[in-house]
């Protein structure tokens, strides 16, 4: 019979040292980003750098130009956010950013159909949701970004991805909700 241990690690990319050596490194960061969710001094650092290992994965082992375009709008949203950008200036180089990538990534026939655009969406409310950071609204587009992530992760049999957007919505619906019992804006 089939190893469980064996069976569970292959299910969660460790199938190869390789694999194994890229898959921790963005569990990691994608942990670094939940824990960023609730923590509001490290939120922008963990936020960027989580990305920024996420990048790199989509880059170098996933070989995906969505992802790699997406995950680069959000460590450049997390990277305005840590240089105090103001708001405008953020939003305005964000539209120009997310305006140019997906003009080539549609010409280039990156989005090819609902569910990789439902992708993509979710990591542009994620992108735009760090931008309007520290307003609770933020961490709603954020949770959306989540879900429609969600959504993808299931159609591309993304389980590991699936389970930890799960988690990221999740919190950031708990913040977002915290935050309007308080009134903040």
């Amino acid at each position: 019979g089939d190893n469980p241990v064996q069976t569970v690690l292959e299910f969660l990319g460790f199938a190869t040292a390789t694999n194994a050596g890229w898959n921790a490194a963005a569990y990691a960061a994608f942990i670094g980003i939940i824990v960023g969710v609730f923590l509001e001094r490290y939120r922008n650092l963990l936020y960027t750098i989580g990305a920024g290992v996420l990048a790199l994965y989509a880059i170098f082992f996933l070989h995906n130009p969505l992802f790699s375009t997406l995950q680069t709008l959000i460590v450049i949203s997390g990277l305005l956010q840590l240089m105090r950008a103001s708001k405008r200036v953020a939003i305005s180089v964000m539209v120009f950013l997310t305006v140019t990538a997906y003009l080539f990534l549609l010409f280039g026939g990156t989005i090819t159909d609902v569910w990789s655009l439902a992708g993509s969406l979710g990591l542009l409310g994620i992108a735009f949701g760090l931008t309007i950071l520290p307003k609770r609204h933020g961490f709603l587009i954020m949770a959306v970004g989540g879900v429609l992530l969600i959504a993808y992760a299931f159609v591309v049999s993304a389980w590991v991805f699936f389970f930890l957007n799960i988690v990221f919505a999740v919190a950031n619906v708990k913040v977002w909700s915290k935050q309007s019992e308080r009134g903040q804006r």
